[in-house]
């Protein structure tokens, strides 16, 4: 059920690209004023990112998510309550509810059409690929992280980034944690000062 196994179904971990350029992706926001200052710095340096959103997050915060479509970046589907640690045995019905009401919630803030989602922590169910498929829905997960979901310090997460990273990776960090911001940004920078563009690719280039 781990993340990266191939045994139940198709996952996307890069794109293809013949440019110096990776995506960004951001998990389990939106956090109201924190995720505003984190749009805000990446527009001042010209990045758009995915957001891979809770959909009670989305339903509570609106606004925020109204902030986020209009600066340019995306809004994806990370389940509705995130059930990181029950996920991967969740009840069928169960697991259809948790992704159908985020894609609910993700219409209700005008982020349309949906297209991808990413399950909590990147785990795997049985019923997983044909849930999705029903849906209208690749799953996205990533070849380079910075494992800042539970402790985010800055210098380690980026020496994890630059350690994988290459054009065409998709880059999962997470909002809402200590110092996710400067965390984010950090990498934003470096990569950027190292000759990296940050795009959010078509889906034809999933790869």
């Amino acid at each position: 059920m781990k993340p990266g196994c191939p045994w139940f179904g198709p996952e996307v971990t890069h794109f293809k690209t013949t440019q110096r350029e990776v995506w960004l992706t951001i998990d389990d926001g939106p956090f109201g004023e924190a995720s505003l200052q984190l749009s805000a710095a990446l527009r001042d340096r010209g990045v758009r990112a995915t957001f891979f959103c809770k959909g009670v997050s989305l339903l509570a915060q609106p606004g925020t998510a109204h902030s986020l479509l209009a600066a340019g970046h995306t809004l994806a589907n990370h389940t509705h309550t995130h059930p990181s640690a029950i996920f991967w045995c969740l009840w069928p019905w169960s697991l259809r509810a948790e992704i159908a009401n985020c894609s609910a919630a993700l219409q209700s803030v005008g982020a349309s059409p949906q297209r991808w989602f990413r399950s909590p922590v990147g785990l795997k169910h049985a019923h997983l690929a044909p849930t999705l498929k029903r849906l209208g829905l690749r799953l996205i997960a990533w070849d380079v992280r910075g494992r800042d979901g539970i402790t985010c310090e800055p210098e380690l997460v980026l020496r994890r980034v630059l350690e994988a990273v290459k054009p065409g990776g998709i880059i999962v960090l997470h909002e809402g944690r200590p110092r996710s911001i400067e965390s984010i940004l950090n990498v934003v920078d470096t990569l950027q000062a190292r000759g990296y563009t940050f795009t959010i690719p078509s889906d034809d280039n999933l790869r």
